[in-house]
């Protein structure tokens, strides 16, 4: 009973919206210098909490990555009105959605009109609630971690095209995009590094990218990991779902291992294994960057 209650609070506490923040306190990056920094990254969401910007990234030639051009999220299934009309504010002309279609069944997207919808499902890692069930029922720590680097590889080895029609989506469509998957941070994340790589960003700055997660959504993580506990009357060790809940640096280097292993090089995993030219690459660099 009581890791049902723990599974159930947790799909419960997902799904939980904060106070409602005016749209007047919330940044609008490219109208305003001011607001062009890490500071303001991570977007005020009312029913989402990973909503990031990725511009600003400085690229290894002195490029940096236009604001208001690509951003990154967890799931839209519980924003509200207001944070509606912030998506529409920032511009944003497009969504693109990462779950599986059993997370979109159940928590299916609200997307502001006037945004197209893209779906693109990658089911690997998408298997939280059953992961959770089977942690609670005495799975170790380590074989939570496993399951993510498992995940993080075969989005290399399975889920290419995938990955490929994302790029090319971004490279052939004049729109500010939004691409996110439950949490924002495995599907996304990966999403997110390869675009990164692509446009020329360093390893390591991806890298740190990736594990904002941790940071931006501490708070949240220590709440579900309270709950969790509470819910069991402490008879789980609720801190073993760390892991699955946040980011730890093995699971990107998995897979940029993989693709290193099987291509030679991560832009040469963009150019081979995701069919995108030097001709394509340029295009997105012309499209997503500025001196």
């Amino acid at each position: 009973m009581f890791r049902k209650a723990g599974v159930l609070f947790l799909c419960i506490t997902l799904t939980q919206c904060s106070e409602t923040i005016d749209l007047m306190d919330r940044p609008l990056h490219k109208n305003d210098s001011s607001l062009q920094n890490e500071e303001h990254r991570l977007l005020p969401m009312d029913g989402a909490h990973n909503t990031r910007e990725l511009g600003g990234y400085k690229t290894t030639d002195g490029k940096s990555i236009k604001w208001g051009m690509l951003y990154r999220s967890d799931k839209l299934s519980d924003i509200s009105k207001t944070d509606q009309k912030y998506l529409q504010t920032l511009g944003i002309k497009k969504i693109v959605d990462f779950r599986s279609e059993e997370e979109k069944t159940e928590d299916p997207d609200i997307i502001p009109e006037g945004i197209d919808y893209i779906e693109m499902p990658i089911s690997v890692d998408g298997a939280m609630r059953s992961k959770i069930e089977a942690v609670l029922k005495g799975e170790t720590q380590k074989e939570v971690k496993s399951f993510l680097v498992d995940a993080n590889r075969e989005f290399v080895t399975s889920y290419t095209d995938v990955y490929e029609n994302f790029l090319r989506g971004l490279i052939d469509e004049d729109a500010p995009t939004l691409f996110h998957c439950t949490a924002g941070k495995d599907r996304a994340g990966f999403a997110a590094a390869i675009t990164l790589i692509a446009l020329g960003v360093s390893r390591e700055t991806v890298i740190k990218d990736y594990m904002k997660t941790n940071a931006f959504t501490q708070e949240r993580i220590e709440e579900i990991l309270d709950q969790i506990e509470l819910m069991s009357l402490y008879q789980t060790d609720a801190e073993i779902l760390r892991p699955l809940i946040g980011v730890e640096r093995i699971y990107i280097e998995t897979a940029f291992k993989t693709a290193e292993e099987k291509y030679g090089s991560l832009e040469n995993f963009i150019r081979v294994g995701l069919n995108i030219s030097d001709k394509d690459i340029q295009k997105l660099r012309n499209k997503f960057l500025e001196s």
